[in-house]
């Protein structure tokens, strides 16, 4: 499969073309991210460097794989569909900035590094907005934008409020202009929305 750029209005449309393929086709779930740049990737790598010497045992997230998860739509045979959908919701949407606010940890059926943003009303209309035209993605809570860094078994009761309390101490400062978001379908970058 290659890809193909085009461009229409205000948008990059990247289209996959499919030459000479037969048979179904693959469903592969489709996310809409925020991509950080590098210089915000090498941000985070240098703020949390004494932490992750620290735990060198945890799964740490690949820096390439720091994105941010606005929505996930799991799986559709009709990108052009939710293309569409995303096109209706994004048109008038401002570009905004995020700012961190701290490291945090989440325990379900193991424990989970990320870092959490501080409110930013943009990206919750951008949120509702997608939520309003899309009828299997009805839910009324707030959207929280965070980085997930890393997850781990869960640990011992005293190793785990060794970590939290590590984590509490913990200052990251980095923020960063937000001015698109990217649909992907799988790991496949599949389509830019710039935002006004």
């Amino acid at each position: 499969m290659f890809v193909i750029p085009l461009k229409k209005g205000i948008h990059d449309f990247w289209i996959p073309a499919f030459a000479g393929m037969t048979g179904g086709v693959k469903n592969m779930k489709m996310t809409l991210k925020i991509e950080l740049t590098d210089e915000t990737r090498n941000q985070i790598i240098d703020q949390m460097a004494d932490f992750r010497k620290l735990y060198p045992q945890f799964q740490w997230e690949k820096i390439e794989n720091y994105n941010i998860l606005v929505h996930s739509f799991g799986e559709f045979s009709d990108k052009r569909s939710t293309i569409k959908m995303l096109e209706t919701a994004l048109y008038d949407k401002n570009l905004f900035y995020l700012y961190s606010f701290e490291v945090a940890m989440t325990i379900q059926n193991n424990i989970a590094i990320f870092i959490d943003f501080r409110r930013e009303k943009e990206i919750e209309r951008i949120s509702e907005k997608i939520r309003e035209l899309s009828p299997t993605l009805q839910n009324s809570e707030k959207y929280v934008p965070v980085l997930y860094l890393a997850k781990y078994k869960i640990p011992s009761k005293q190793q785990y409020f060794v970590i939290k309390k590590r984590l509490s101490n913990l200052e990251v400062d980095f923020s960063f202009k937000v001015n698109k978001l990217s649909l992907f379908e799988g790991e496949k970058r599949v389509r830019i929305f710039k935002l006004l």
